[in-house]
């Protein structure tokens, strides 16, 4: 009798039971962003060595060429040749059997089979930011694969065919996007269009669009100083849907300074399809060729003294013009 009342005696009720469960479940609701707030900090991590990596590949690039490497784009659709950014980097970010593979005469080096793969379909984990989750995924229009870093064109005028301007003043987008926030008429966008030659309209950050005439800096142009120049960003490419090819074409890789950091052309952004800027549309390309990430409140750079920064998406519109731009001789503010 005693033996049966004590076992009874150590059993759990319903109660208790169900008191324990609701302990746990509060428990788990407070650790759980805990856990995410850590797993992000590591894929930041992740991608911030990723940058660290492409800076100092440029440089190494540069120490055997001279200058930066270029975007060329002589051609439609494409056909013709060309020659971008990220191809070039190969050989520097421990991608040379890839790179040795490309017959570098051939006209199109994004579709240039490799090992039975074209070039343009071969995921590049250096190029690729932990923290996107869709950059894993292939294009599904070309079945190329998709990158998170592009170099920066600076700080260029921009002027789509979808009648977003991006030299508006202020109170021409929400929450004061608008470019001239101080109403003092100064336009740090003076640059020229992103097809412009260099040495007629020149380009403003280290790299140009490449739009039948390449360009590249060299490391004497950054005469802002390399701590103050932008080198390359962090890009989201499903937000846009001007180009579908790829990191491995030139076309896939004019991003600019012009549009604030993280502007909202993604769809399920807060606030997408509510302004003509805020779309993904290819005619929207001046929105949408802007730096992003999924960092919350930012996105990462690559300087040109191959350093990485966090810029947070509230830095004043004229300092982030100024840091794109290598050469324009303006005091850079705080950020």
């Amino acid at each position: 009798m005693r033996a049966t009342r004590m076992r009874k005696d150590r059993a759990f009720t319903l109660v208790e039971l169900l008191v324990v469960i609701a302990i746990i479940g509060v428990l788990i609701a407070l650790l759980l962003p805990a856990v995410q707030q850590a797993r992000e900090a590591a894929r930041r991590m992740s991608c911030q060595n990723n940058l660290k990596q492409l800076g100092i590949g440029l440089h190494n690039y540069h120490d055997v060429l001279q200058r930066f490497p270029i975007n060329w784009y002589n051609g439609s659709g494409t056909g013709g040749n060309n020659m971008c950014v990220l191809i070039g980097m190969l050989p520097f970010i421990e991608q040379t059997s890839l790179y040795d593979g490309i017959d570098m005469t051939n006209s199109n080096l994004t579709l240039y089979n490799v090992n039975g793969k074209r070039v343009g379909d071969y995921q590049i984990s250096a190029y690729q930011c932990p923290s996107d989750g869709d950059v894993t995924a292939l294009n599904p229009t070309t079945n190329t694969a998709r990158c998170s870093y592009a170099p920066s064109i600076g700080s260029q005028y921009m002027q789509s065919a979808a009648g977003c301007d991006m030299l508006a003043t202020a109170g021409a987008f929400p929450s004061g996007l608008g470019l001239d926030n101080d109403n003092d008429g100064e336009d740090p966008f003076n640059r020229g269009n992103v097809r412009s030659d260099y040495g007629n309209q020149p380009v403003s950050g280290p790299f140009g669009r490449g739009y039948f005439t390449p360009y590249s800096a060299r490391i004497a142009d950054l005469r802002d100083g390399t701590t103050n120049t932008i080198m390359m960003g962090e890009i989201r490419t499903t937000c846009q849907t001007f180009a579908p090819w790829g990191w491995a074409w030139p076309e896939t890789l004019w991003y600019a300074t012009t549009a604030p950091i993280n502007f909202p052309t993604c769809p399920g952004d807060a606030g997408y399809g509510s302004n003509t800027c805020f779309s993904n549309a290819s005619n929207n390309w001046s929105a949408t060729f802007g730096f992003k990430s999924l960092h919350p409140g930012g996105c990462q750079f690559v300087m040109g003294d191959g350093s990485v920064q966090f810029l947070p998406e509230t830095i004043d519109r004229l300092t982030y013009a100024r840091l794109g731009d290598k050469s324009d001789g303006g005091v850079i503010g705080d950020y």
